[in-house]
């Protein structure tokens, strides 16, 4: 019997959604849900923007937002509480400028209820229903204080946000010892022999070569961002020069160019939010960090240029940013920014009083992570981009409040991302727009990794940072002054060891994000570089911001290089080639249905209903059954007519006909030998298209009458799929783009535009069937390694090493495998739910849905 709870259908044990979308690009739902369970954190109360501003508005470089003409300055709303069912008695009520409101104190354990409510015009109020949520009693609950805490911590004195001035003189002999103030003041010495560059010397001769609009303002946000960064890297290596040693040759400089830089809002090629970023970080910086040298004048025009800036990112993110699903370019880098110039400017701009309640209490509803488990939906590359942000903010807010804000437990789930999605000198996992940069652990994840370890006692991380630094001693001096991530200042500042104690070795070889839809299956910690690893996802979060159209997708890697992978270049966010052959699922190691992939957006979404991490065998399901169809996204539809894409069965968005695609996945005793089981069926007969990639050569491809053999080589290993199938396939192998790699918009340091390469794919296509499987024994290994080839067996079972396995290949009948290993003593069954015995142990599986919100 079937089971209707909300829009899921509930078929034990395989459940089955109706949702269009399991996330959104803004918040649907009210936080906490009604008959929410909370017991981990303090109580924050989030709901729904009045929809005629509930617009999920994400600009691209260079384009004005929908919302910058609303003015919502005067929007109020009423929230009310109560252990009292009819909210009558012990009511605790509260008005807000914002759709949220952060208790004081944390709520007593037991039984609430809650209302929100629209204030209208008239001052009547629209009153939500009344929701119920229980509060757990948890003695390590994650507690943080309120803003008046914060506020009372805050120095009256300058500076009080890069340097507090009654630690000034400790710091700076603490700093003395430490080769980043080093590397600050060889620098900055450099600096004040450098000609300052200019607005002038933006590089706008190629921009009226391109097509459209969008490309027009997308090159010429890059160009002047490369004059930007540059002067602002050098302005502020002069400002913390300056801190490091009272010498006012750095602050005389440094303010000298800041004048200069004053006048370039007023310039038509100085566009984006990234540089309108960098005028308030600078601004801000010098302020709080000269104010005891500075002339009135000299404060009036930095708070001046703060208040400029200030206003405008507050009114951009007021009644937007708190509801919007990822506003990139905000939690990367500009709500720390204001953040910091809220709280330098604190009590000598009567507009900072509002940024400061505004920025706090946004970080404790929002941040540090959109989900529980700690891991990244927008990939490795733009991880990263977020870091200084991560570390910075919450560590400036432990040192106002001796509060420590890294007890969130999100840190300690971002520690794991950071180790499993891209292990020591490995490339990065696949996801996220423009993973193929990430090809080592960066300076940049060194440092976080670093501060992790040293802020919250993770002694994996710690060994994370042990094991590079030991191959690699230059690691975070290559990465120092990385716009977004570098975190030298940091270290200076905090006097916490690396911890000691477990190591990688003792982590176990596969590791799971069910929130954010992820996994890694590892073969080899103790050495990684013969190490054979699995990176797979299924996400909630579909295709949406910097995610791809890759659910129920892998890749594989051994020593560290990968041999199956993800395809493409991510020229921009819009750009054809980016959207049709990086963000498709045409660019990876998934399936096509009649040759259609997957929608973008929110709505083309997987998600991960069962798994198990076990010493002997993992397992996990992805369902991406819900991800297929037309691209019915607003928001990118709307893209797609700013950038002239064309969302049509041409370039492989059609009509949907899946039912169902479940990719069971079972790493037998490590990732060297993989099973991988799909079960797939439409509404109609449709032809199947199993994908795979490569980057530098092309596969040999064997094919016999239901076995086809797919193998890769790198420098270090060999990875082959043998994929059987109930009947023949047709196969296909180019290295041809479905569109062509054109860089039009990343050019050098000299200006030119390097050619991007060509890639590999690997095409299995069907017959036409409703019902289809596919059975893939992957096996990984080093060049000198013997390879572990899959045998059928006369009872039509198989054995693959020390495994047996049966699996239903028919297209009749259920979808069906066991797994089993030589001694008996480990197997995994699928047969609607899923059995899996290791030693004592038994466990049956059947789907959970993950715990989202918005």
């Amino acid at each position: 019997m079937n089971l209707f709870i909300g829009s899921q259908i509930y078929a034990q044990p395989t459940l089955k959604l109706a949702d269009v979308a399991l996330m959104h690009e803004m918040r649907e739902t009210p936080s906490p849900y009604n008959k929410q369970v909370v017991e981990d954190r303090a109580v924050s109360f989030q709901w729904i923007l009045p929809s005629e501003i509930n617009l999920p508005d994400d600009p691209l470089d260079g384009m004005e937002s929908k919302l910058a003409h609303i003015d919502c300055r005067n929007l109020r709303y009423k929230i009310r509480y109560s252990q009292d069912s009819t909210l009558k008695k012990g009511v605790i009520s509260a008005v807000t400028k914002w759709p949220l409101y952060n208790p004081e104190k944390d709520l007593e354990a037991g039984k609430w209820y809650w209302q929100y409510g629209y204030v209208q015009a008239n001052g009547d109020v629209q009153w939500s229903d009344i929701l119920q949520f229980t509060v757990k009693y948890n003695p390590g609950k994650f507690l943080p204080p309120s803003l008046k805490t914060v506020l009372n911590g805050l120095p009256a004195t300058h500076p009080r946000v890069w340097a507090v001035k009654g630690e000034l003189e400790t710091f700076r002999m603490r700093a003395r010892s430490m080769p980043e103030s080093t590397w600050y003041l060889e620098r900055a010495e450099r600096i004040l022999e450098t000609v300052m560059l200019t607005v002038d010397d933006i590089d706008t001769s190629k921009i009226g070569t391109l097509d459209n609009e969008v490309k027009r303002k997308a090159l010429l946000t890059r160009e002047s961002r490369r004059i930007v960064d540059a002067e602002e890297s050098n302005t502020e290596v002069l400002i913390r020069s300056y801190l490091l040693t009272g010498d006012r040759r750095y602050s005389n400089e440094a303010m000298k160019r800041i004048t200069e830089m004053v006048d370039w809002k007023n310039n038509p090629n100085m566009i984006g939010d990234f540089n309108a970023s960098t005028m308030l970080s600078l601004a801000s910086m010098a302020y709080d960090s000269f104010y005891n040298i500075l002339s009135v004048a000299e404060k009036r025009m930095l708070l001046d240029e703060i208040r400029h800036y200030g206003n405008d990112f507050y009114y951009n993110y007021n009644n937007h940013l708190e509801n919007h699903i990822a506003d990139n370019h905000v939690w990367q880098m500009t709500l720390r920014i204001l953040t910091m110039a809220a709280f330098s400017a604190y009590g000598e701009l009567p507009e900072a009083e509002t940024w400061v309640d505004y920025c706090y209490n946004v970080w404790l509803a929002r941040f540090p992570g959109l989900n529980k488990d700690g891991g990244w939906h927008n990939g490795d590359s733009y991880f990263q981009v977020n870091i200084r942000t991560l570390i910075e903010v919450p560590y400036f807010f432990s040192r106002l409040t001796g509060f420590d804000y890294f007890r969130d437990p999100w840190y300690e789930g971002s520690a794991m991302y950071t180790i499993y999605q891209q292990p020591p000198f490995s490339r990065a996992s696949g996801n996220g727009s423009s993973h193929r940069n990430v090809k080592s652990p960066s300076g940049v994840r060194v440092g976080y990794a670093d501060a992790l370890a040293r802020l919250t006692g993770n002694t994996y991380a710690a060994d994370y940072v042990h094991r590079i630094l030991a191959e690699q001693p230059n690691v975070l001096r290559r990465t120092f002054m990385a716009k977004p991530g570098d975190l030298s200042w940091f270290r200076m500042q905090c006097d916490k060891p690396l911890p000691a104690g477990k190591g990688l070795n003792d982590l176990p070889l596969t590791y799971i994000f069910p929130q954010t839809g992820i996994a890694t299956f590892m073969s080899d910690w103790k050495e990684t570089r013969h190490n054979a690893m699995l990176s797979f996802r299924s996400s909630p979060y579909g295709s949406t911001s910097h995610a791809l159209a890759n659910q129920n997708a892998f890749n594989v890697y051994y020593g560290g290089e990968p041999l199956f992978y993800s395809s493409g270049h991510h020229i921009s966010f819009t750009d054809a080639h980016s959207v049709y052959c990086h963000r498709a699922t045409r660019a990876h190691n998934s399936i096509l249905v009649n040759g259609m992939g997957q929608r973008i957006g929110v709505e083309g979404y997987g998600w991960i209903p069962r798994h198990y991490t076990g010493d002997k065998v993992s397992y996990l399901v992805g369902d991406a059954s819900n991800a297929y169809g037309e691209v019915i996204s607003p928001l990118w539809q709307e893209r797609g007519v700013q950038s002239e894409l064309d969302f049509s069965p041409q370039n492989g968005w059609d009509k949907n006909h899946l039912k169902t695609f479940r990719r069971h996945i079972v790493s037998l005793g490590g990732a060297e030998l993989i099973f991988i089981y799909d079960e797939l069926e439409a509404d109609t007969a449709v032809t199947w298209s199993y994908l795979l990639h490569t980057e530098k050569a092309p596969m040999k491809v064997i094919q016999e009458e239901n076995r086809t053999s797919v193998s890769t080589v790198n420098d270090k290993g060999i990875s082959t799929a043998y994929i059987f199938t109930p009947d023949m396939l047709s196969v296909n192998q180019t290295d041809s783009f479905f569109y062509p790699a054109v860089n039009w918009l990343r050019a050098d340091a000299k200006g030119n535009f390097p050619p991007y390469e060509n890639h590999w794919h690997f095409a299995a296509t069907t017959s036409n069937q409703k019902v289809y499987r596919f059975a893939t024994f992957i096996s990984t290994h080093g060049k000198q390694e013997p390879e572990v080839v899959p045998q059928r067996l006369a009872d039509g079972s198989f054995r693959f090493g020390n495994w047996t396995i049966h699996i239903n290949l028919s297209v009749e009948g259920k979808p069906f495998f066991s797994v089993k290993d030589e001694s008996g003593g480990v197997s995994v069954v699928y047969d609607d739910s899923t059995l899996i015995k290791e030693g004592d142990k038994e466990n049956k599986l059947a789907d959970t849905l993950p715990e989202l919100e918005i």
